[in-house]
């Protein structure tokens, strides 16, 4: 059995019946595993695979759990760095509670922007097709088990019109939908464009309604073997930001992050990860700068010494984006998986999450989107030498 440690948050969800009163310190533990693809406070990211989770319903995060633990739902990476189908009852429920108990739709920070698209097109559609399940603002009618569609990136929910299209996917509560079948691509931009205004009307615009939080402490992540785990520093929700201070000298400033670790699944040497690393970095076209491969160095001088190498990757774009926003981020570049041996002879592969709280302070929308695709690419490499799937 796979045995690594991440505990990725997507769309997580309950089964049904599941009757425990929810344990939002578990549950925020838990979402700094889904941080990783879907944002520190799960508001998710422009493109198709990072959609917002904060403030959905928590029955709908539960039903979507559940179908992508039985498998009516599929995504390879979920199930490979979440252990989806190991993932118990509670630990759906916390983590699903603790996502719908975060309040974003009024703090305009997270806007939701769409630029290509009549809106005035897609109401008419909306009105005709969509409103009776979806509400006529747009936010969901939870009785019927239909989320909110107001405040979801764009570009997720063209993907999801897609598929439901395609029958990949289905409405629960009519298996023959035929909803989208004489729609072109014009008229789902269209349908989105106008969705991308609809939570315009939930803003506070005065400035005192900001992004609100459960107030917990998270507790330590302890999955159930063989579920991922997500090692290292917790992404609290922020505390009051105290200045920063210009000294002439050395300044300090202060960075909460995560650390993602995988295990080498049974028979996957270290050299076959880095070979599977290498030939996957390839493939989806991620550069990779350079490679230490620090244990090898010393046992040539004869040192006897734990298995170490570091990979290193960058995107110079990606490395120019995130500089011009914070400097702080020349800390952390190149990106860098490193495989390494523990005092059990356990060999781990380990990445930092680039999307962090710097002085406590979430990073700009823009910026998370690079992070978060930053971070899936690099997943995506890990997985390929956890696995050591070429």
């Amino acid at each position: 059995m796979k045995k690594s440690l991440i505990t990725l948050l997507l769309p997580f969800i309950m089964l049904p019946g599941i009757s425990q009163a929810a344990d939002l310190a578990n549950g925020k533990s838990l979402n700094k595993n889904c941080a990783l693809c879907h944002g520190t406070h799960g508001q998710g990211a422009s493109g198709k695979l990072s959609p917002r989770l904060a403030g959905l319903p928590k029955e709908y995060l539960i039903k979507a759990l559940e179908d992508y633990r039985s498998g009516k739902r599929q995504n390879y990476m979920m199930m490979k760095t979440a252990a989806l189908d190991t993932i118990s009852d509670k630990d759906i429920e916390d983590v699903s509670a603790y996502l719908s108990a975060i309040e974003i739709k009024k703090d305009p920070a997270f806007d939701i922007i769409q630029p290509t698209g009549d809106p005035e097109e897609g109401k008419d559609t909306f009105k005709g097709d969509c409103k009776s399940c979806h509400g006529r603002d747009g936010f969901g009618k939870p009785k019927k088990g239909a989320p909110p569609l107001a405040g979801q990136h764009h570009e997720y929910l063209f993907q999801s019109f897609k598929m439901f299209q395609s029958k990949l996917r289905h409405h629960d509560n009519d298996i023959e939908d035929e909803t989208f079948d004489d729609l072109t691509d014009k008229d789902l931009t269209n349908i989105t464009a106008y969705i991308a205004t609809l939570d315009n009307k939930k803003f506070d615009t005065t400035g005192a309604t900001k992004i609100k939080v459960p107030d917990v402490v998270a507790k330590r992540a302890v999955p159930a073997a063989p579920a991922p785990v997500i090692a290292a520093a917790s992404a609290n929700s922020a505390p009051a930001k105290a200045p920063v201070k210009k000294n002439p000298g050395l300044q300090v400033q202060d960075i909460t992050q995560t650390v993602a670790q995988m295990q080498l699944e049974e028979g996957v040497t270290p050299e076959d990860a880095i070979q599977a690393m290498l030939s996957k970095a390839t493939e989806i076209n991620f550069k990779v700068v350079g490679q230490q491969h620090v244990s090898k160095e010393l046992e040539a001088r004869g040192v006897e010494t734990p298995f170490l190498s570091i990979m290193q990757f960058c995107d110079p774009m990606d490395a120019r984006e995130m500089i011009i926003n914070n400097p702080i981020f020349a800390s952390y570049m190149p990106c860098r998986i490193s495989v390494v041996e523990d005092k059990d002879n356990k060999t781990w592969l380990m990445m930092l999450n680039l999307d962090m709280l710097i002085n406590s302070e979430l990073l700009d929308t823009k910026v998370v989107d690079t992070a978060i695709r930053v971070n899936s690419a690099l997943l995506e490499i890990m997985v390929a030498g956890a696995t050591g799937d070429f």
